[in-house]
């Protein structure tokens, strides 16, 4: 009939141009997307997670062999971190002062309460001397 299956396709074997460059080039993207999962399948894992006990050695090779956009965002982790690191230090500090001036204003009411106190007393006995009298 003319026909030659090239692939999954039947391609015209007269000179029908059209078809069989199509078919052929569908026949050819059809392969290479095969090639390319393969080739995706087999690469190796290139990043492994390393816990904080990782020594800095370790890192500076790991970060070698990254690519620039892995660098770029664990740089920008790094930065997140130590700037998260820093507000905490600053918050810590900041609720240990406000503490510290709670415990000062308590112990100024206290001492304002027993002057209050004392001077209640004083009026107390000064209302019933009164009335001794």
């Amino acid at each position: 009939m003319g026909f030659t299956k090239v692939g999954d396709k039947w391609i015209s074997k007269d000179g029908d141009f059209g078809a069989s460059t199509s078919a052929a080039a569908d026949h050819e993207q059809h392969e290479h997307a095969a090639n390319m999962d393969f080739q995706h399948e087999n690469l190796p894992e290139a990043h492994q997670d390393v816990g904080p006990s990782a020594g800095a050695g370790n890192q500076e090779e790991r970060m070698q062999t990254m690519s620039p956009f892995e660098r770029l965002i664990v740089n920008r982790l790094d930065s997140f971190a130590e700037n998260q690191r820093n507000l905490h230090d600053l918050c810590v500090s900041n609720f240990q002062r406000i503490d510290n001036r709670f415990d000062s204003m308590d112990a100024r009411f206290m001492t304002l309460n027993e002057q209050i106190q004392a001077v209640q007393n004083q009026i107390f006995d000064l209302q019933y001397a009164d009335d001794d009298e």
